[in-house]
Parts: C-alpha cells; structure tokens; sequence
C-alpha cells in the first residue's frame, strides 16, 4: 500500500483491491485508536476510519488539491458504471463558459478513462480550430454575471460620499452640479474615487461591458446580465472617473440576442481551449503545441 494524496480529513493509497482496502482499514484504525485511546470511555471509540471510494484510475495534481478519477465502487457498493469525478478545477466555477467547462471535463474523463494521447489531443486540436472559425454555438462563450451593486459604486475618499457610476460619469469633482445654500461642497476630484470598500476601482470585462452598454444602449440590467469579449466593434466607452474614451473590448446584454451583433474575439476563446487542456498536458508531459497544430512530433524510431 502507497499513499498517494491526502487532503484535510482524507488520504487515497494506491492499493489492489476493495477486498484489500476493506481489510486494512481496520488494521490502520486499529493501530491508531492503540495511540488514541478511548480514555473519555465513550460508547463509540472517537476513532473512526471509513474506506469510502475505490477509483479504477485517479490522477492527482500537484497543486491546489486537484485530482479526477474513474469511481468503481461507492459506499459499500460496486457501481455499474464507473462514475467520474473531479475537484480543484476551474471547471466548476459557475463564472466559467460552457466551452471552458466542457473543455476541461472532457479531456479530464478521457484521461481518466486511459484514453491515449493522440485520442485526447485530436479532440482538443479539433475543437481549437472550430472554435478558432467561429463555428461553435454563441451560447458556449457567453458568460453571466451577477449586478452586484458595490461593483459598481464607487466612494469619495475624502467625504466619503457614495456615488454609482451612471451617476459620477458627468461629475469632475465630489459634489459638482449642487446648489451654493448651505449644500455638499467636497471638490475632490473624480478620478481619485475609490470603490464601497476604499479600493482602487477597476474596470475590466464584464464590468466594461455593462457601462458601455448603459452609455451607449437602452439597455436596463436588473439582477444579471451577460457579456461576451468582441472584436472590432467600432464603438468607444467613456471611463467614469477618468473620462478616457476607450474602445470596446467586453459587450454586455440581459439576452443572448442582444449580443448576437458583436464578432465574438474567437482567437481569445480558442486560447481559453488550450488553457483548460494545459493542466493534464502538463501534468503528462505532453507537448502543447500538439494542440494548435493537430500533428504529435514523432521520435526518432517512428521516423525510420
């Protein structure tokens, strides 16, 4: 028995069977509950060791508690079909595309499944180069997003005066446009706004989009919205704080169709392919360029 992997209160060993993992495990927590002894005299030994998951394959990474596997029995039972599992990647996040999340539990359940390289890497190449044409639904690159409102608030750090940014894009200065009686009088310029909670306000993807949208748009966002990366729009936002005229990268819209008049970025999107195929071609030592030219280098014998 090796141990492979531990993680919090979970250990996996490399072992031959269930009947062998069933039988230790009462070795192992025999010999621990003799270094912890039940003093307390409880009903039940505090000590309790559980074998719970035999995987045919199980693969670990070296990072962030990665592993994906093929379970062949659960819980006391052998399964009639191996069930796959994965944790510690990105795959699950809901913030994630469809195409990003569909990518990774893929070539995770391919390898698993023992598939070999050349299986996995003309399923990944196939798929870059059709993403890469834009021949893939729309649908697999739209992301959505929650209107969070302290995203798009932003505070004077010097009265701290709440402002949305709709509101502070036709401000200067903290307080511009009120009345002379008696009413707010800061000064502090713009720009130096900070966000809800006194950091630097960033601007970027999704969060780009919704402003551009609000400028330029009839659009109106209630509680999410969803946004794609475009190419060549032609259009142009104002930065609330810095009043820099940018050009459009990010679109945003409640529906799909209001997006459906943007070129989508496909060449960023075929790269998110080859991102979420790199952690197992890396951790297999593959090459990664495999996938963008669909051609596995050959070595020396295979050439003669």
């Amino acid at each position: 028995m090796k141990v492979v992997y531990g993680h919090t209160d979970s250990i996996y060993v490399q072992i031959e069977s269930v009947e062998k993992a069933q039988e230790t495990i009462k070795v192992i927590e025999s010999e621990v509950r003799k270094k912890f002894p039940n003093v307390l005299g409880l009903e039940q030994h505090p000590v309790v060791l559980e074998f719970e998951k035999y995987y045919s394959a199980l693969g670990v990474g070296t990072t962030k508690n990665r592993n994906a596997g093929m379970i062949t029995w659960k819980d006391g039972y052998y399964l009639d079909e191996p069930e796959f599992t994965m944790t510690g990647f990105t795959a699950k996040r809901v913030s994630e595309t469809q195409l990003a999340k569909e990518t990774q539990t893929k070539v995770l359940q391919m390898w698993a499944s023992q598939k070999t390289f050349e299986e996995i890497n003309k399923f990944v190449s196939n798929l870059y180069r059709d993403t890469l044409n834009g021949q893939i639904p729309m649908a697999k690159i739209i992301k959505r997003s929650r209107l969070k409102t302290e995203k798009f608030n932003v505070k004077c750090p010097n009265c701290k005066r709440e402002y949305t940014l709709t509101e502070v894009l036709k401000y200067r200065v903290c307080g511009q446009g009120e009345g002379r009686h008696g009413t707010h009088k800061c000064g502090q310029a713009v720009s130096s706004f900070k966000t809800s909670e006194m950091k630097n306000v960033t601007i970027g993807s999704g969060k780009a989009g919704v402003i551009h949208a609000w400028q330029n748009t009839n659009l109106t966002f209630d509680d999410s919205y969803l946004y794609i990366k475009a190419k060549n729009t032609g259009e142009t936002y104002i930065h609330p704080l810095t009043k820099v005229e940018r050009p459009v990268e990010y679109v945003a819209g409640v529906i799909n169709i209001d997006l459906e008049k943007y070129n989508p970025d496909w060449e960023h999107y075929a790269e998110q392919v080859l991102k979420k195929a790199e952690p197992i071609y890396r951790a297999m030592d593959w090459d990664i360029s495999a996938i963008r030219t669909g051609r596995i280098q050959k070595n020396l014998e295979e050439w003669f």
